[in-house]
């Protein structure tokens, strides 16, 4: 029998024994042995050194667990990890944490019984699975995949630290639940890391309907609270960089901040003056405030992106009735791949194999491209109407 790879962690594969009476290896991608797996009372279980899995039906499940724990105690296995394809599946991928809440909740009762809850690990970690639970919606900017990126550490800290200094029946019950939320950690921390580094398109521009621009929103003003607090646990405060910052804060609308041109200018002015007041904060506290100064420049990062997407949905907005809506913009470019700007203002515009642009940047900063007579606001508007315009020159041939 060939070796298999194992499909939740296909850097690593399941080598067949050489023998049915030896267990067979798990083995990562430069072919060293990382744990083994061996029948067990009907069924396999999965050994990485002192650690066990629990019993499963199948073996290749088994030897997911060894992936696990070798996941969890030693990171990715070297392979460099894919940007997420866009915001959702990348909360798909968040929202994975909070559900192992129960597992470890459960086993920690088994290990420290009626003080399981306050086992000083344990409620750190439940502490940072609510901070996923409120933040994983965060995802919709670069800046907001920073954050939440950041976030981890509060689960990824305590669990490592309770994993390292278990013992006994303590480690028995809690080493699993504690490495497979360590390698679920591990995996969405360097896929955030890379998404990034690379954002996809959809964590730029235009946002795709309002309730995901009031989702940004609510994020910056969420780090501005936390940045708030943080202030008031200085042991002196900056009482002109706080009174400014929440001058700012206080301009953010408490509705819809998306629902039409003069609400998204409005709402992007206000981001910019709360990220001015952040970076002001930054300047004017001690170099030991480390938190401070982390939770400001996120609070300026998260405000400044918010606001260029703002920005560029207000310009989408102008060009919408030219096309007939917002939506059918965006279901004209859901199969095409508009390219970042380049050094000349040009931006390429493919369906397919197909490039249907370039479109340009004009000199008083609209676009146009092939079979364009009107310049638009956008560079979405004016892919949208190229697209239109190769289209109608390939049904044009049938018609004649």
């Amino acid at each position: 029998m060939n070796s298999q790879v194992l499909q939740a962690f296909p850097e690593f594969r399941l080598r067949p024994p050489a023998d049915d009476s030896a267990p067979a290896d798990v083995v990562d991608a430069h072919d060293l042995v990382v744990g083994h797996v061996a029948t067990a009372g009907g069924g396999y279980r999965g050994h990485a050194g002192a650690d066990t899995g629990p019993r499963r039906t199948d073996a290749l499940r088994a030897a997911e667990d060894v992936a696990v724990f070798h996941f969890a105690l030693h990171g990715p296995a070297g392979t460099e990890p894919h940007p997420y394809a866009g915001a959702a599946e990348a909360r798909a991928a968040i929202a994975r944490l909070p559900r192992q809440r129960q597992e470890i909740v459960d086993s920690a009762a088994r290990a420290y019984f009626f003080h399981a809850l306050r086992q000083e690990y344990v409620a750190a970690i439940l502490d940072g699975l609510e901070a996923i639970v409120r933040e994983h919606f965060a995802i919709g900017t670069r800046s907001g995949c920073l954050r939440v990126l950041r976030l981890l550490d509060q689960i990824r800290e305590p669990a490592r630290a309770l994993l390292s200094q278990a013992t006994g029946d303590e480690r028995e019950w809690m080493a699993f639940p504690l490495a497979r939320l360590l390698a679920f950690t591990e995996l969405a921390a360097a896929r955030l890391r890379a998404t990034a580094t690379a954002p996809p398109a959809n964590l730029g521009g235009p946002f795709p309907d309002p309730h995901a621009a009031d989702q940004a929103l609510a994020t910056a003003f969420r780090t501005y609270r936390d940045l708030q607090a943080s202030l008031h646990a200085l042991p002196s405060l900056p009482d002109a960089a706080l009174r400014a910052l929440d001058d700012g804060a206080a301009q953010l609308p408490s509705g819809p901040c998306a629902k039409n041109r003069s609400v998204c200018r409005t709402t992007a002015s206000a981001l910019d003056e709360l990220a001015t007041a952040a970076r002001s904060v930054d300047g004017a506290v001690p170099d030991t405030a480390a938190e401070v100064h982390a939770l400001a420049q996120e609070l300026s990062n998260i405000a400044t992106d918010t606001s260029a997407r703002l920005e560029a949905t207000a310009l989408l907005l102008e060009d919408a009735g030219r096309h007939g809506s917002v939506r059918t913009i965006l279901h004209i470019l859901q199969d095409a791949d508009l390219g970042a700007e380049s050094d000349a203002g040009t931006r390429s515009v493919r369906v397919g194999d197909s490039e249907t642009g370039p479109i340009q940047r004009t000199v008083d900063g609209r676009w146009t491209g092939p079979g364009i007579t009107e310049s638009y606001r956008s560079p979405e508007g004016a892919a949208a109407a190229v697209i239109d315009h190769f289209h109608d020159r390939q049904a044009a041939p049938r018609h004649s």
